[in-house]
Formats: structure tokens, C-alpha cells, sequence
């Protein structure tokens, strides 16, 4: 592999790992889409509060409930998948987050996105992401 290669993996796999200390650091609940979303951010070692949001419940009722249990103005992070449906399902916890006067975040999806979109497109393939970047070195 070329040298440009390696940098272009290694920038790649330190802008990451900033974007997950940021997760960390928020120290906030994170809203995923389902189960293997969770293990997958656990696989990461995030060990806060995560949501699932295909829970049967409706997103409002997911929303509402945070609300309920954090408080006006509290904050959460957003990770849905980057396809078509996740993000439909980003905008709407945003907007009834903001409806229900929570301060969503979804800057940690948008760097996400931007960092991982060309090689995956879900969450649950993040750990996959790191381990490919990591080989790649």
C-alpha cells in the first residue's frame, strides 16, 4: 500500500476516534435504531445510556420519555443508520426532541456520515470500520 494510503487510513482512524471521545465525553444518552446497534456501540467501549429506538414504541413516545426521565433541556446524541430510513428517522427524534424541548445532537451523526458513508452504511457496522482501518496501517 502506498504511503498516502496509510495517512489517508491513519487521519481517517484518528478523526474517528475523536469523534467518539466526543460521544463519551457528552456523557448523554445515545438514541440507536436496534439491538445490534447496541452491541456494536458497546463493541466501541461506550458504556453510557443507550436508547433503542425499535422498541415497538412510537418515536414520540421514545422522545417524550426522555423528556419525562431527563428533564427540559437536556441533551442526547442521534446515531441512526445513513440510509434512506435512517435518515427520515434522525429528522423526526430531532424535531420532536426540539418539540418536547430537548436539545438534541445530531453533529456526531453528521461526522459520522461525512467519515463512514463511502465504506458502510449502518451503525452496526462501525466496529467492522475501525478494524478495517486498522489493518489498513
Amino acid at each position: 500500500m502506498s504511503k498516502i494510503g496509510r495517512n489517508s487510513n491513519t487521519e481517517r482512524l484518528e478523526r474517528f476516534n475523536k469523534i467518539w471521545a466526543s460521544v463519551n465525553e457528552l456523557d448523554v444518552p445515545v438514541i440507536v435504531e436496534g439491538k445490534r446497534d447496541i452491541l456494536a456501540v458497546r463493541q466501541l467501549g461506550y458504556s453510557g445510556e443507550l436508547v433503542q429506538l425499535n422498541d415497538g414504541k412510537s418515536i414520540l413516545h421514545t422522545v417524550e420519555n426522555l423528556a419525562k426521565v431527563l428533564g427540559i433541556g437536556s441533551k442526547f446524541v442521534i446515531l441512526m443508520d445513513w440510509d434512506r430510513t435512517g435518515i427520515k428517522l434522525a429528522k423526526a427524534l430531532e424535531k420532536y426532541g426540539v418539540s418536547c424541548d430537548l436539545s438534541p445532537n445530531l453533529q456526531v451523526w453528521r461526522d459520522l456520515m461525512s467519515l463512514c458513508s463511502k465504506d458502510i452504511t449502518c451503525i452496526e457496522e462501525l466496529p467492522t470500520f475501525v478494524s478495517m482501518l486498522k489493518q489498513r496501517i
